[in-house]
């Protein structure tokens, strides 16, 4: 009886298993439609302007052709929201990007931040040669 009883003990477990694992594929995926209770919003101090759905070189456009200051612009690129500053004062680009799944992440370029905006209207990217890239952090609170 103890020989008939373990081979069917362990293929009970495995099934049981197997189940579990089935069962765990068919939840909802993790990606969501909407965001996950995201609080966005720039420091104390700038100007911000709403762009609606708009791409990094549109945003860096539109901090070019604003004064000086704090100024900044908020935007949705492929469904992350994007709050885009440039502070002139301290001469550095800040980005603040919330994606749909709730991770938020600043990065900041420091120096040269004309040049830096400039480069980013032609090119999407905030980095052009000869200058150091950004630095980065997950914000969680």
């Amino acid at each position: 009886m103890k020989r008939v009883f373990a081979p069917v003990a362990v293929v009970a477990a495995v099934g049981v298993i197997f189940w579990l694992m089935v069962q765990n594929l068919q939840t909802e995926p993790v990606g969501r439609d909407e965001a996950a209770a995201i609080i966005l919003r720039p420091p104390e101090g700038y100007r911000v302007e709403d762009l609606g759905s708009a791409s990094l070189a549109s945003a860096a456009a539109n901090l070019g052709r604003a004064g000086g200051g704090q100024m900044g612009t908020r935007f949705v690129e492929q469904g992350d929201t994007v709050i885009l500053l440039a502070d002139r004062a301290n001469d550095q680009v800040v980005e603040m990007r919330a994606s749909r799944t709730g991770t938020i992440v600043e990065r900041r370029w420091q120096g040269e931040i004309d040049r830096r905006l400039a480069w980013a209207v032609e090119n999407g990217d905030l980095t052009p040669p000869g200058l150091p890239g950004p630095t980065g952090k997950n914000l969680y609170h």
